[in-house]
């Protein structure tokens, strides 16, 4: 099966979707909820992306969001791989999660914002897992109802930039746009999509392919003739090791080994390439996704006690100046 086309470039627009695995839940009760959400918040940050419309619902999630640097996959995969691993290691189940790759749609900067937040805002009231959008915590939509009930790292702006802007009168309008559509079939605003790949104007459409083809010259974007490959592991190993030293040769599945560049190696494959968890876990010997979870969590850890932080720039840094 072909993987699906990712094309990634600074201030770009998502509606990204993640299914579980044969359908199956991604969430058991509210203590999965809730670290779905806080995992959600990290990655926005850490990502820097501006994530305006969300929703968690039994067995899939719905993102609406943009990334001012090119970096969806590789946040999607700290997301998506960091929470898999939590939820294995509670429930004391191994195997995939998530069933395959996330999906992605581009979407234009410009006109969709309130269609497509409304859809995404109005999924788990067409699930039944709510009579009104308000009452679903797990979504973004209580903080466009409510101010009190924002999130930190959320973005209401660009959303609200469409009613007059983040004041009283916006914010009612915008409530006002969302309950208009209770009760009543609506047409699914993704479905206008072409391809199910891009949704926006003809000129939109025709300047993604122009990039797709590698022959866009946009000189207010200059990114976007140059789609992000990302880091093989090969190049990861090299550079981590360039800077910290390490011993791959014994980054074998079923030997114990405690150099600490091998989680980093994990660490960075996860911020740094497009590389499926199970592949990041085949290359560093690994013996399954959610050792890889743990090991980027020790870098975490790592990290959140101010070590390891310049190293990894200048890691991050090695890679970015390749691709």
């Amino acid at each position: 099966m072909a993987r699906p086309l990712r094309v990634e470039f600074d201030r770009a627009v998502y509606h990204v979707m993640a299914r579980g695995n044969e359908r199956r839940a991604i969430v058991r009760d509210d203590r999965d909820r809730k670290r779905w959400l806080d995992t959600l918040g990290r990655v926005a940050e850490r990502y820097g992306w501006r994530v305006s419309a969300f929703a968690l619902m039994d067995n899939h999630f719905h993102l609406f969001l943009q990334t001012p640097q090119p970096n969806l996959s590789a946040g999607m995969h700290d997301l998506n791989g960091s929470y898999a691993g939590y939820f294995n290691a509670r429930h004391r189940r191994v195997g995939h999660l998530l069933q395959g790759r996330f999906k992605s749609l581009l979407v234009e900067d410009r006109g969709y914002w309130r269609q497509v937040s409304r859809y995404v805002h109005l999924n788990p009231v067409r699930a039944r897992l709510a009579a009104r959008p308000e009452d679903w915590r797990w979504s973004s939509y209580p903080g466009y109802h409510r101010p009190a009930r924002r999130l930190a790292w959320a973005d209401y702006g660009p959303v609200l930039a469409e009613f007059g802007g983040d004041g009283p009168d916006g914010r009612r309008a915008y409530r006002a746009y969302v309950e208009d559509a209770l009760g009543r079939r609506l047409d699914n605003p993704l479905s206008a999509a072409v391809h199910g790949l891009v949704l926006g104007s003809d000129a939109f459409v025709e300047r993604v392919r122009a990039m797709v083809a590698g022959q866009a010259e946009d000189p207010e974007t200059p990114t976007l003739g140059r789609l992000r490959r990302g880091a093989g592991m090969a190049e990861v190993i090299a550079a981590v090791v360039g800077r910290l030293g390490g011993q791959p040769e014994r980054w074998r599945a079923g030997r114990r080994c405690d150099d600490p560049s091998r989680a980093v190696a994990a660490y960075v494959a996860r911020q740094a390439s497009t590389l499926a968890g199970r592949d990041i876990a085949e290359a560093l010997g690994y013996r399954n996704v959610s050792s890889v979870s743990v090991a980027c969590r020790r870098v975490e850890a790592a990290l959140s006690a101010g070590r390891l932080g310049k190293a990894l720039r200048e890691i991050l840094a090695d890679l970015a100046t390749n691709h």
